[in-house]
């Protein structure tokens, strides 16, 4: 099958951006053939040349919805961008057409050129909280605009959590074509993780006992790194050996070190800009710390599954991810029970060892594909 991955271009690094790598990779290996359309600003490089080794890249003169003042007004209301890029698409002559929606108001201009083109198609969409929801401004215009777009597009939609699934069905009505397809994650083996542990502790400068709690993440305000700071400090009082570190670069970095200066953090808690390779740092961590405001199904975290780490989440996302539970996971709220545990190593072994197998009989590369696969099939 030649499939076709349109990219709302919001960037190289973002979970919802690196999905469609991670997608490309799994569904080229089960035979298909793929290629990435996405803009040519320049925040898609990175991705697109991650790409070009599996397939064609076609790039694209695209605006991405937020660097438009109106928003989705002026996505919703681009025809004639629209009309250009089903063009595009067409001379292609892709079997299907697989749209990556980053939110309910991302993209709506592609939602429409894949509908003029004719082809079977669908669009993932990770986060499905409502401009209301996420106290956007002009939210009530923002939700009627996105509702007509998502309403006027027929083909599937697919969300990445169960959650999001029920999120969207509540803002466009109960209807079939809304289907949940969970994210994948790459398997790591983990006959390497002792000397890859060993190896990257001697680079932070830990000695082997050190508790070391990690994340890994964009420094924006939905990720919440501050109170990830917060929390380093409440961990620290109670556990004074503990050893902070986030994985990560954004807007909130001078923020993020202002307040490292001013309450003194820089004894235990650090952090290290964006890292190509990610694993070896979940490997030489204890504890995968999350402290996200909210998420669609974030890749940090099943990365961090993958690597057999035990997930310290805080309640807001607990609530939102069913999978992860007392067998796997830790629920860092006000009541403290976390404290015992983290200080446990038996017990963060164990639920590591349960963190790693959800991944294996969830989460992976090629169980995606796969449903994604039966699903092409189905609409085409």
């Amino acid at each position: 099958m030649k499939i076709l991955l349109a990219s709302s271009s919001s960037g190289s690094r973002g979970g919802g951006e690196l999905y469609l790598l991670y997608l490309a990779r799994a569904l080229a290996a089960r035979g298909h053939e793929v290629t990435l359309w996405a803009s040519s600003h320049p925040r898609m490089d990175e991705l697109c040349a991650h790409f070009a080794p599996i397939g064609p890249v076609l790039r694209s003169d695209y605006t991405n919805t937020y660097d438009h003042r109106t928003r989705c007004i002026a996505s919703f209301l681009n025809r004639s961008g629209a009309r250009r890029i089903a063009g595009e698409w067409t001379a292609q002559r892709p079997d299907f057409i697989h749209i990556n929606k980053q939110n309910l108001e991302d993209g709506l201009d592609l939602l429409h050129a894949a509908t003029l083109t004719g082809v079977p198609g669908l669009a993932t969409i990770h986060l499905t909280q409502n401009a209301r929801q996420l106290r956007a401004v002009f939210a009530p215009v923002r939700d009627w605009v996105a509702r007509r777009a998502l309403t006027t597009c027929r083909f599937p939609l697919v969300c990445v959590l169960e959650q999001r699934a029920r999120d969207l069905r509540d803002f466009l009505g109960e209807q079939p074509r809304i289907h949940a397809i969970p994210n994948g994650v790459e398997l790591y083996d983990l006959s390497l993780r002792a000397a890859a542990r060993e190896s990257k502790r001697a680079e932070l400068d830990l000695d082997h006992s050190t508790l070391l709690i990690a994340a890994v993440g964009r420094l924006v305000p939905q990720k919440r790194p501050l109170v990830f700071l917060d929390l380093a400090e409440k961990i620290h009082a109670r556990l004074p050996g503990a050893q902070f570190l986030w994985v990560g670069d954004g807007g909130l970095s001078s923020e993020w070190d202002a307040r490292v200066a001013r309450r003194k953090l820089g004894g235990f808690v650090r952090r290290l800009g964006w890292q190509s390779n990610v694993r070896d740092f979940l490997f030489a961590a204890d504890v995968f710390l999350h402290t996200a405001e909210f998420e669609g199904l974030p890749l940090a975290i099943l990365e961090a599954l993958s690597a057999g780490l035990p997930c310290a989440i805080t309640p807001n996302l607990l609530a939102e991810m069913p999978f992860l539970d007392s067998s796997n996971s830790i629920a860092i709220g006000d009541d403290e029970a976390w404290a015992s545990i983290l200080a446990d190593s038996g017990r963060l072994s164990e639920l590591g060892v349960n963190a790693h197998q959800l991944a294996v009989s969830q989460f992976s590369f090629d169980m995606m594909a796969a449903r994604y696969e039966a699903l092409y099939r189905q609409t085409m």
